[in-house]
């Protein structure tokens, strides 16, 4: 009787975080998540853990959806992970022979510090979820952070199209502290495009170009503030964009250019032959119009001309000049008609 007196006491008497790993835990006004916990009455999670801050962005891009020439975007899928220490977790003893990854629960997040990223020219993201959203939280070691996100991102790059459609497109992700300057904030970028991967092997039919990915170039690795002069540290990943001109040559450069060399087949038709011959060259005439102005309609938009409008231009001036090259012909020969008319001479056959 003594004994079951002292358990019933000893179980009143016990820590409530012993009954629950999640949640609030009174006696020490802990919030916890799978045995790691921050103390709510000395965390602050607007302080930075410690300063300067090291933060590693990595990006693992899985498919590139589509490249807009109108709107000058590229939208893209991909698995962003961030990585940061965090001392202030308390959390149990790790035994340092390999990293522990633990998985705690999601919403933790929100009671954390994380910092503060801003993504440069960014139009919108997509978070993807079914019943819970694609992402997840994890401690490795006691004492870093790992959060990761599939999600779908639509940013902007500035293109030129001025070779359209033999182009090369570099555009520039880039992603920085909002507030935070180069000396207290400092970013470390990994990536992960693997060009035997499935969906590389076998791209976006759609999609228009060949997609090459690598790091920021050294002096785009820091922003400059126009107003204050203060330098951002930026991590980020860069993207080479190659358009697939075969089409374009198939649909439109070998086309126009075979109508050139069909209006110089029309030198060999005699004068004679008005129908045949201009007939031949204004219907090679309009048909180069009709491809002009079908490349208008589909190119992006360029200041001046690009490479295939000017290619198609100078096809219609060819076959223009040989028109005009014809009606000279024939002006000439109307005026050595009339010459021989007026001399008494008959007109030679084929003439009027």
């Amino acid at each position: 009787m003594r004994l079951q007196c002292l358990q019933i006491l000893m179980l009143f008497t016990l820590p409530e975080s012993l009954f629950s790993q999640e949640g609030v835990n009174k006696s020490r006004n802990l919030q916890c998540s799978a045995n790691y916990c921050i103390d709510l009455d000395t965390y602050k999670k607007r302080n930075l853990p410690y300063s300067p801050i090291q933060i590693e962005l990595q990006f693992d891009v899985t498919q590139i959806i589509s490249v807009n020439d109108k709107d000058f975007t590229i939208t893209f899928s991909m698995f962003f992970r961030v990585k940061w220490l965090e001392p202030r977790i308390i959390g149990p003893p790790t035994t340092g022979k390999e990293d522990k990854w633990v998985a705690v629960d999601l919403e933790f997040i929100g009671d954390l510090w994380k910092p503060d990223l801003f993504v440069y020219h960014l139009k919108r993201t997509e978070n993807l979820k079914l019943l819970t959203r694609f992402a997840g939280l994890w401690f490795v070691n006691g004492n870093e952070i790992i959060y990761s996100q599939e999600l779908i991102m639509t940013f902007w790059c500035p293109m030129r199209f001025d070779n359209y459609p033999l182009d090369t497109q570099v555009c520039q992700l880039k992603i920085g502290s909002f507030a935070y300057n180069d000396e207290i904030m400092t970013f470390n970028t990994s990536f992960d495009y693997d060009q035997s991967d499935s969906w590389i092997k076998h791209p976006n039919t759609v999609l228009d170009y060949q997609v090459d990915i690598g790091h920021l170039p050294f002096e785009g690795r820091d922003y400059i503030s126009p107003g204050s002069g203060t330098v951002y540290n930026i991590a980020g990943i860069q993207m080479s964009l190659k358009r697939n001109s075969l089409k374009y040559l198939v649909n439109y450069y070998l086309p126009s250019g075979l109508m050139v060399v069909v209006s110089w087949i029309s030198f060999f038709i005699p004068p004679e032959v008005v129908p045949g011959r201009m007939g031949l060259l204004v219907t090679n005439f309009l048909v180069l119009v009709n491809i002009f102005n079908s490349v208008s309609n589909s190119s992006p938009n360029v200041t001046g001309f690009s490479a295939i409008s000017t290619w198609i231009i100078v096809c219609v001036l060819f076959v223009f000049g040989a028109l005009v090259g014809y009606a000279l012909i024939l002006m000439k020969k109307m005026q050595l008609s009339i010459q021989e008319f007026e001399n008494g001479l008959s007109p030679k056959s084929g003439t009027n």
